[in-house]
């Protein structure tokens, strides 16, 4: 009897160390990787795999990029930020619970002076899966590139937000 009472608690602990590393490690050591390209499109945000041809393209160093969560609720929040390498590459550590394996979108953009910009919603490459981001800049206008950058890449100001739904 004592023998099994120690098999369900043997499981019981392990159960629970288990759980708890699954929980943390959703939390942790998640980072995004891509490629910031200019582009002619109009300023594409996709999860590519690594073997695309698209990232072969010359890089755009400098880019800054925002990362934001829950983009279309009010509570949209931004989570990150980084800015791509010379040569184009960036790495952004997110840590965020669920980052690349719940199935949530994520609100992408990247702003280049003089160069342009690029925003999308993508949901975050997974691990493990040869995905990475990339980003194709397009030509913008300075009046955007402001915006954008006096945004900073989270949400609209409430009144902001109110004129432009309420415009016709």
């Amino acid at each position: 009897m004592q023998t099994l009472i120690r098999s369900i608690l043997r499981f019981r602990l392990l159960l629970a160390v288990g759980g708890l590393g699954w929980i943390l490690s959703g939390c942790a050591g998640y980072e995004v990787r891509g490629r910031v390209v200019s582009g002619s499109f109009g300023g594409l945000v996709a999860v590519v795999d690594e073997g695309d041809p698209r990232l072969r393209a010359e890089g755009v160093g400098n880019a800054r990029i925002t990362i934001v969560r829950d983009p279309g609720r009010l509570n949209a929040r931004q989570v990150a930020t980084g800015v791509s390498e010379a040569d184009g590459d960036f790495v952004i550590p997110l840590a965020e619970f669920g980052a690349g394996w719940l199935d949530e979108e994520w609100r992408v953009q990247a702003v280049r002076s003089r160069i342009g910009l690029a925003e999308g919603l993508v949901r975050m490459p997974r691990p493990g899966a040869g995905e990475v981001l990339l980003i194709e800049l397009r030509e913008a206008d300075p009046s955007e590139i402001d915006d954008l950058q006096r945004r900073g890449g989270g949400r609209e100001d409430l009144y902001d937000e109110v004129e432009r739904w309420s415009t016709p």
